[in-house]
């Protein structure tokens, strides 16, 4: 078949409509709109448009953000993944090669180093996979691809540019995960700004190398949100006297205190009543047979402000357990 110039130039002009979606970030209009509004990024604005031109969509990274494991999963099959043998040896052997820097983060903001050790652990695999996506990437994808959550994204891409200035890093070469966090503890570039210490005493936060500066984080983040010290992780309560509309299904800290939750007629330990009018959320986790369930106080809720996930603060919970048992 012999095609003519005209269906030549179809050919072209439909591909010239489909492929901008996907090629890149010059010459976009909402690339464009983002610089004018953001005046202060380190960078001059010509050298971040020079960064973001060199820089190509990655559409594989979308899929990956929308489809949370609760859209697919239940509980047990979650826990059964994260709370793994292999990570619980790893958290063991982490808290004993860090026994000084977790004591004394622990000492100064009262986060139990066993959880600090888990949330590395389910985050970086204790530091070996940090993420292998390039940010720029990542994050220009998700501010300018992604609708959705295109205003959250497009907070983050400008404070990347914000990190990278101050560091003194290659914005084209830093990598991390498939959202675009950072470093053992996986920190998004906001929470790397308002919550990120050093731990060390180099007088220089640096996440990408300093083991040191990554769990004081951690434990600087929980802290900032409310950690108690000493209070209950997670109690278990006996099903039978749970009725289903006093479960929540989101992360929540206010609830009831413990007297309430006995006077309902949940059973709870001579421990926990250490501490009766702290408030609790009944929380139902999902198994291939009946729901488990239960109570969660300021200590779970301060994790889910670290991943707003209530399958992710249990399995932290369920992990620190295991590393501190004998």
């Amino acid at each position: 078949m012999k095609i003519t110039r005209n269906w030549w130039l179809v050919l072209v002009c439909g591909l010239v409509v489909v492929a901008p979606v996907w090629a890149g970030f010059d010459n976009r209009i909402e690339v464009s709109t983002w610089l004018a509004e953001n005046s202060d990024l380190g960078y001059e604005k010509s050298e971040v448009a020079a960064f973001l031109a060199q820089t190509k969509a990655k559409p594989s990274i979308i899929p990956i953000i929308r489809n949370a494991p609760e859209k697919k999963w239940v509980w047990s099959q979650y826990g059964k993944r994260m709370v793994s043998d292999s990570r619980i040896k790893r958290g063991k052997q982490f808290v004993v090669e860090n026994s000084a820097q977790l004591d004394r983060v622990t000492q100064t903001t009262g986060v139990d180093g066993a959880i600090i050790a888990a949330i590395a652990g389910i985050e970086s695999n204790y530091g070996a996979n940090m993420g292998q996506h390039l940010t720029l990437r990542v994050l220009a994808t998700l501010a300018f691809d992604y609708q959705r959550r295109s205003a959250f994204f497009q907070r983050q891409l400008a404070e990347f540019f914000r990190l990278c200035y101050s560091q003194g890093l290659d914005p084209i070469k830093v990598k991390g995960s498939s959202a675009g966090a950072v470093g053992m503890g996986q920190f998004i570039p906001t929470s790397y700004r308002d919550f990120a210490v050093d731990g060390d005493g180099d007088q220089r936060i640096d996440l990408f190398h300093s083991k040191a500066d990554n769990i004081a984080s951690i434990a600087n983040y929980l802290s900032r949100h409310r950690w108690q010290a000493g209070a209950p992780w997670l109690l278990t309560v006996n099903t039978d006297a749970v009725k289903t509309h006093w479960v929540s299904a989101k992360a929540n800290n206010k609830g009831l205190a413990l007297e309430e939750w006995q006077r309902r007629g949940l059973s709870l330990s001579n421990a926990a009543m250490q501490w009766p009018q702290q408030r609790f959320n009944l929380y139902a986790f999902s198994t291939a047979g009946e729901d488990e369930y239960l109570l969660g106080g300021a200590n779970f809720y301060a994790i889910t402000r670290y991943n707003h996930s209530l399958w992710y603060s249990r399995a932290v919970m369920d992990i620190a357990q295991a590393i501190v048992a004998p």
